[in-house]
């Protein structure tokens, strides 16, 4: 497989070993324990703005209600979090469970 899939603190977390892997193997693995998703693209540098608004737009779509980040070490200039580290992705989800709680 292209890529690796964990599930943990109620987030899939997709690592890509490259860039042309079919985003739809991902909705397989949502389920209401697991509905956040963070796309680790830390390995990767200079990723095409085209391949990079496909991963956005995919990850908008499935996660409409839940959270959606992007683990990369580069800024981009895009309206979706991205931050450097997989920790900090986990922190972005959990304040974003806490946000939708007090709704």
């Amino acid at each position: 497989m292209s890529l690796s899939i964990t599930k943990e603190k109620s987030s899939i977390i997709v690592k890509p070993k490259n860039l042309d892997f079919d985003l739809h193997i991902i909705n397989l693995e949502f389920d209401s324990q697991f509905k956040n998703l963070i796309l680790d693209l830390s390995e990767f540098e200079n990723i095409e703005n085209s391949i990079f608004q496909n991963f956005t737009n995919f990850g908008m779509q499935i996660v409409k209600e839940n959270s959606f980040v992007i683990v990369f070490k580069e800024s981009y200039k895009d309206t979706f979090p991205i931050v450097p580290s997989l920790e900090e992705a986990f922190d972005f989800v959990q304040m974003e469970e806490i946000e939708r709680m007090l709704k």
